[in-house]
């Protein structure tokens, strides 16, 4: 196991059912399912994890948050609290709070609820290394659009043409879909066209390494578009950065990308 890729469902209220938890919800939200997928260093699925948690203060679900999670109120009044299910979770991943692990998440909400509920449980914080996909994913559709683009879930799955399973607002429903997404995202065969062209220079380069201004045969305003390029290359691991302003060399991966589109 190398990656979790995770989705919370908690417990919300709307404005009409009871204004005052509306607007504290990101005080007052429990966890209420914890759904996630393991995935190997190659982005395969190896196996899946989900747990209804219990809330304990609020533990009546709103009208709003069942409607919007098909959660009902029997599916958490049987469940275990948050220390349980979180232990349960904890030794699904290995242990050690999923020291070692990278904890993927549609935004970074999830991350925090967990941090969040850890602590007031007293429980260790978690060891993941966290990673935003819905960031991930902005970056990436700019990097092919030029535009800026906000998307949720289920419109990132529409752009990129994958079906969606599963019930939405589901936590382990909502995991299964978000590693679509991340393979995609993770898959250099959907590199972006600018990205190939960096590239392509850098490979002419090698071993040298290149820096930005090698890039201006490109484009004049490279300076406008290389740091989300540079990003994407380095999530890709296509280019290796040598830090202290020294600039990047292209890796072995990296050129493999090169060779099979030439």
């Amino acid at each position: 196991m190398k990656y979790v890729v995770v989705d919370l469902e908690a417990t919300c209220w709307s404005r009409t059912e009871d204004p005052e938890l509306a607007l504290n919800q990101n005080i007052e939200s429990e966890i209420i399912e914890i759904g996630a997928v393991a995935l190997d260093a190659t982005l395969q699925p190896l196996s899946e994890f989900q747990r209804f948690v219990r809330p304990e203060r609020h533990p009546k679900l709103s009208g709003f948050c069942t409607e919007l999670t098909s959660i009902v109120q029997a599916d958490v009044d049987d469940a275990p609290t948050f220390p349980a299910a979180y232990a349960e979770f904890d030794a699904w991943m290995g242990g050690e709070g999923g020291a070692g692990l990278t904890f993927v998440s549609w935004s970074r909400y999830d991350h925090r609820q967990l941090c969040h509920q850890c602590n007031a449980a007293q429980l260790p914080r978690p060891k993941w290394r966290a990673v935003d996909a819905k960031e991930e994913f902005t970056q990436w559709a700019r990097g092919h659009t030029d535009k800026r683009l906000r998307f949720g879930m289920a419109r990132a799955l529409a752009h990129l043409e994958i079906p969606q399973d599963g019930t939405a607002h589901r936590g382990i429903d909502d995991a299964r879909n978000l590693v679509k997404i991340f393979q995609r995202l993770r898959d250099p065969a959907h590199l972006s066209a600018r990205g190939r062209e960096v590239l392509e220079v850098m490979v002419d380069r090698h071993p040298l390494p290149t820096h930005r201004g090698h890039l201006q045969e490109i484009d004049r305003w490279v300076k406008n578009w290389f740091p989300r390029v540079k990003a994407e290359l380095l999530r890709l691991e296509l280019v290796a950065d040598l830090g202290l302003g020294r600039g990047l060399t292209i890796t072995p991966r990296g050129v493999e990308v090169v060779t099979a589109r030439a």
